[in-house]
């Protein structure tokens, strides 16, 4: 991934815009999303980075794109997940089109879910063959091959525990962090550790608090036993004296 930052958004809103196909790719989407924002997060916040992802059809309510343009003025990062649906949507060539003419090309991740995308070194450009992924406002628009990532094998969704899925996840994360891949994953299994070790110390403190609450409810129990028996005692004594008195 290039590590390229937009002009004027030091202060963005957003970390990342997630461009996409409403009609095939939300699952690979929202899991992206969820991948991405809380890869190496410490336990007590939230989420690391910040993606905006538009769920609604553009198509079906066009009055949007003011919010959409908004919304792509405030991100660092726009992380378009190609595919050939994703490339004959005019609304997601339009964001396209509008990242390129404010941002740079570095800052533009690619995610592979669907075609086959192949660089041609000649033509200095993605060849264009079969289903082609990309939206015609990216024809040109690398001065050499960038890096994309393969995601098609999770285009239906991914399972956050999948390992792999994560690893993938972590080029974009890395990117918009600007920190090498390795030492994010590094992060994040220390981050892993840390909530075992925090859940399993929650459990045993909570495991003791119940150890204590049934010894204390024991003897509780035998006190009142004792208590009662006692006064058992003691009434029978009442009992006799009475008797004793009468005769």
């Amino acid at each position: 991934m290039n590590d390229g930052i937009c002009g004027g958004s030091i202060m963005a809103l957003y970390d990342g815009f997630i461009s996409y196909s409403h009609t095939k790719d939300k699952p690979i989407a929202a899991a992206l999303q969820s991948a991405v924002q809380k890869l190496g997060k410490p336990w007590y916040v939230r989420r690391a980075l910040r993606l905006f992802r538009d769920d609604t059809s553009l198509s079906a309510t066009p009055h949007l794109w003011p919010t959409i343009e908004q919304a792509l003025g405030q991100s660092r990062y726009f992380l378009l997940l190609a595919s050939p649906e994703a490339a004959a949507s005019k609304w997601v060539n339009k964001e396209v089109t509008y990242w390129l003419e404010h941002n740079s090309a570095e800052t533009l991740l690619i995610g592979l879910t669907d075609g086959e995308l192949s660089w041609d070194e000649a033509a200095g450009d993605f060849a264009s063959r079969g289903t082609n992924p990309l939206p015609p406002a990216l024809a040109k628009a690398f001065p050499s091959e960038p890096k994309w990532v393969d995601l098609c094998s999770y285009r239906g969704g991914a399972d956050k525990r999948d390992a792999k899925f994560t690893e993938l996840a972590a080029d974009f994360a890395a990117a918009m962090r600007g920190v090498p891949k390795e030492d994010l994953l590094s992060q994040e299994v220390r981050q892993q550790r840390r909530a075992l070790r925090l859940a399993v110390g929650a459990a045993a403190a909570l495991f003791l608090l119940m150890i204590a609450a049934a010894a204390a409810g024991f003897l509780a129990y035998r006190a009142q036993q004792e208590a009662l028996r006692n006064f058992m005692l003691a009434k029978q004594a009442a009992d006799s004296l009475v008797i004793d008195i009468a005769q």
